[in-house]
């Protein structure tokens, strides 16, 4: 019989099987405000009128002038747009970020 060799799967890396997505910049100069961790990859970076607004595959992080709101996708329940100005999320353990 022919030679076997391992399976094709065993040589697939994670990042071959999951590439990450190209980011989308509403500004070329911004830049991204936290350390991105391993196998995380920002896909959208915006400016508000008073903070910065980056979505990664892992959280949505919000940064202001004197503070930072940084939740994982995964604790978001539900989010609403309320009077075009105002973002409500609810997240899973009940906390609300607005």
């Amino acid at each position: 019989m022919g030679e076997e060799g391992p399976p094709s799967l065993e040589y697939i890396q994670a990042k071959d099987l999951f590439p990450p997505k190209e980011l989308v910049k509403e500004e070329e100069n911004l830049q991204v405000p936290f350390t991105v961790l391993q196998g995380e990859g920002v896909e959208f970076l915006g400016r508000a009128a008073d903070a910065l607004i980056a979505i990664s595959n892992y959280r949505l992080h919000i940064k202001f002038k004197d503070s930072v709101i940084n939740v994982p996708l995964r604790m978001i329940d539900s989010v609403e747009s309320r009077d075009m100005f105002q973002l409500h999320i609810s997240c899973k353990d009940s906390k609300v970020v607005r």
